[in-house]
């Protein structure tokens, strides 16, 4: 598995320098969510990077499929390469970190409350 990511890269990557694309238009959130795939499986081929960027990957790639099967993503893939000009990956590199981002701060918050909820343990009286 952990060699999927630079494996599924080259090919996005491919598309991405291929100049078929056309001009970004509105984007669904399957739409979004796959350019987030895609960018971060093309930094995964940074040997730096790969691991931060894998989690990335799974991040979208359990989003999508937690609206769909797996078996679409190839063909969500193919329609994004061709609508998203090679110019644009930066700009969606940022989009999609600032999203990451957010999802780790809002899950630390959320473990913040948690402990400071809990109860500590009591001290056993002395007699």
């Amino acid at each position: 598995m952990r060699h999927a990511v630079p494996m599924l890269a080259a090919p996005i990557l491919a598309l991405l320098l291929s100049g078929s694309a056309a001009p970004a238009m509105a984007q669904s959130t399957d739409a979004a969510d796959v350019r987030c795939l895609m960018v971060l499986q093309v930094i995964g081929n940074d040997p730096k990077q790969a691991e931060q960027a894998a989690k990335g990957v799974y991040f979208y790639l359990g989003r999508l499929t937690a609206r769909g099967p797996v078996s679409r993503v190839e063909g969500l893939i193919k329609a994004e390469a061709a609508k998203l000009p090679p110019q644009q990956a930066q700009a969606e590199l940022q989009r999609c970190s600032a999203e990451l981002n957010g999802r780790t701060q809002d899950l630390r918050n959320v473990n913040t409350r948690l402990a400071a909820s809990a109860r500590p343990a009591s001290a056993p009286v002395k007699k």
